[in-house]
């Protein structure tokens, strides 16, 4: 059963949740708040854990928990480095504790904290947590948990990777979210990507670039509305007369509506839109999903901004065509959170510029090594085989000597042959012509943490494809080659009929 957002102080303490809700820090209190208000001043244990996808949403949880205690004396803790949150636990006990999975578990380990006073865990986003991984460390956690605290999921869509974990950790939980309703008219959103800390610089940036009539930026955090609101009196908008205001709902007739803020209901975006002509939403990469969502079915398009598109415009139509089949087959998860931090610095369409810039470079230096390295058609062309020390007991395998081979003399993986690996050594096939370089370079190399050694592999043949030998210059003596010839043949007499000639002349001794 899903219930309104707006409800949610209808939610009993002792319940698990779950919550779906874009990723929008404004909304944080709606679902922290009821674990905070559970926390008792007096017992200096950890009494609520908050388990964040990464140290960023780390940190905004922690802070949101500090606007909610007030001017209670609550000890809260952001773990955003373990050795740091490990100091400050041990100077004062955390009752409130956030961190990733694998930083808490760090703690844990370390004897920095227990969990068997905790009263409610909150993970949040369930749905960009399963993207990054660490499923370990959160089954470590969750398993360390008092079974009868509430567990609060917190994700911005319902897909199946969050279904189990639901189904794990937070099983017939009560679900609040928006309700979907087909009847939803969609809405049209153009975005521009940005950071937590960029959005003042982008929300100037739109206005410049667009210069509207009239304009409504839609702000609901308390923070962000001053923040912004200085901006406007700082660009010359104030007073009752100013043509961009701060709001929630954009009034019939407004030409631009800003959202400086992600609505958490599409109800929510249509009434902050629905007098605009034109929306643009100042988004972080994590938010994009939960845009579209919002938008029901609406256009939802960048909006590029000159002064960053101007470095980005010179561009291959190829490799955009390339892009386009990319962005729509592709699911990002890892490499949108993995490219947000550049978001301080620099605009989305900068990024993904100099992204296809290493891509063209990488192309380059491609088919320069092809070009350089002529295809060998190893059927005809002469192989050297090599004997290198190392084998599987060194846990080596065949393309660890492949690429220590490429690696360390330079040539092309078309000149390597067949690998053998064996117990105490290998065998490596590589072209005549490069034997020299692969000696010299690869031999004092380490392989899998073992010195290698590497010399032409002189093999004896099988016992009965051995030929004769003229033995006149070593005797039965004849140094140490002579030695392991005779022991590779057995105790046989150094005499007999089965001896080889002495000399061309004589006939077979009798």
């Amino acid at each position: 059963m899903e219930q309104d957002a707006r409800e949610v102080g209808t939610i009993s303490r002792g319940q698990n949740v779950v919550y779906v809700m874009p990723h929008d820090w404004a909304s944080i209190s709606q679902f922290l708040a009821p674990a905070v208000e559970r926390v008792d001043d007096g017992a200096r244990e950890l009494q609520v854990l908050i388990i964040s996808s990464d140290a960023e949403v780390a940190a905004v949880m922690a802070a949101a928990a500090v606007k909610l205690a007030g001017g209670r004396d609550v000890g809260i803790v952001a773990a955003t480095s373990a050795r740091r949150a490990a100091t400050l636990i041990r100077a004062r006990p955390a009752q409130i504790l956030s961190g990733t999975p694998e930083t808490l578990v760090e703690l844990l380990k370390g004897a920095a904290v227990k969990l068997d006073a905790v009263r409610a865990v909150c993970i949040a986003w369930a749905d960009e947590l399963v993207t990054r991984g660490g499923a370990e460390a959160l089954e470590t956690l969750m398993a360390e948990l008092p079974k009868e605290g509430a567990r609060i999921v917190v994700t911005s869509e319902l897909n199946p990777a969050v279904e189990e974990l639901l189904e794990r950790y937070a099983r017939r939980a009560r679900r609040v979210a928006s309700p979907l309703n087909e009847s939803d008219l969609p809405t049209n959103v153009e975005y521009v990507t940005v950071s937590a800390h960029s959005r003042l610089s982008a929300l100037r940036r739109v206005l410049d670039e667009l210069d509207p009539k009239s304009a409504v930026v839609f702000v609901r955090d308390i923070d962000g509305n001053l923040e912004a609101r200085d901006l406007l009196r700082a660009l010359g908008y104030q007073g009752p007369d100013a043509t961009v205001k701060i709001g929630l709902v954009a009034p019939p007739g407004t030409a631009l509506a800003v959202l400086f803020d992600l609505p958490t209901t599409r109800e929510e975006l249509r009434e902050a839109a629905a007098g605009a002509a034109r929306t643009v939403a100042l988004v972080q990469p994590r938010q994009l999903a939960s845009l579209r969502t919002l938008a029901a079915g609406g256009t939802v398009k960048p909006l590029t901004l000159p002064d960053s598109g101007d470095r980005a415009r010179d561009r291959d139509e190829r490799m955009r065509a390339e892009v386009r089949e990319v962005l729509r087959d592709g699911q990002f998860g890892r490499e949108l959170l993995a490219l947000e931090p550049l978001l301080d610095e620099y605009d989305g369409i900068e990024i993904a510029a100099a992204t296809m810039q290493l891509l063209d470079r990488e192309r380059v230096a491609r088919a320069a090594a092809l070009s350089a390295a002529a295809p060998r058609d190893r059927a005809s062309t002469s192989m050297t085989r090599l004997f290198v020390s190392v084998g599987s007991r060194d846990n080596v395998r065949p393309g660890d000597l492949v690429g220590a081979i490429a690696n360390e003399a330079g040539v092309s993986s078309s000149d390597i042959g067949k690998v053998d690996v064996r117990e105490s050594h290998s065998i490596v096939e590589v072209s005549a012509d490069i034997v020299g370089a692969v000696i010299e370079k690869v031999t004092g190399t380490d392989i899998r943490g073992r010195r290698a050694v590497v010399r032409r592999d002189e093999e004896r043949p099988a016992r009965g494809e051995r030929p004769g030998r003229d033995r006149s210059t070593g005797g039965s003596g004849g140094g140490a080659r002579g030695s392991r010839d005779r022991g590779e043949r057995g105790d046989r007499p150094s005499s007999g009929s089965d001896r080889p000639p002495r000399g061309a002349g004589r006939g077979p001794r009798p």
